[in-house]
């Protein structure tokens, strides 16, 4: 069950990705390794302590959700959500338009290697 808090804050906001990824605050602790132990999460969810910009950036990557929605600057948990609420992409068109870019990467990829290469071959 996700708890939605009224007051969207940095503590409740934290508090509600933690409680959505089943993780105890011994846990979650760990995780962004804090020695510790719970102590330190329980003063970011208690508004005690406020964490740093490297802190908030592992919140990002172990929470698995924006640091804007982080930092309630906006109420998408990820790109993937904004793309779906508001733009209505499904997940199947979105996967469809991360492999094309992928393939143009790949190809501009290709083509500077091999103009470069060939260049190099007629320099030496």
């Amino acid at each position: 069950m996700v708890t939605y808090y009224k007051d969207k804050n940095l503590p409740n906001r934290f508090k509600e990705c933690r409680r959505t990824m089943k993780l105890t605050q011994p846990q979650l602790s760990s995780l962004l390794g804090f020695k510790g132990g719970k102590a330190t999460i329980m003063s970011y969810e208690k508004s005690k302590r406020l964490p740093n910009v490297d802190t908030i950036i592992r919140m990002h990557e172990v929470l698995k959700v924006s640091t804007d929605y982080l930092l309630c600057l906006d109420d998408y948990k990820n790109h993937n959500d904004y793309m779906d609420k508001v733009l209505g992409i499904d997940d199947e068109l979105l996967s469809l338009l991360n492999s094309i870019i992928d393939y143009n990467k790949i190809k501009r990829i290709n083509f500077f290697i091999q103009r470069h290469y060939k260049d190099y071959l007629y320099e030496t």
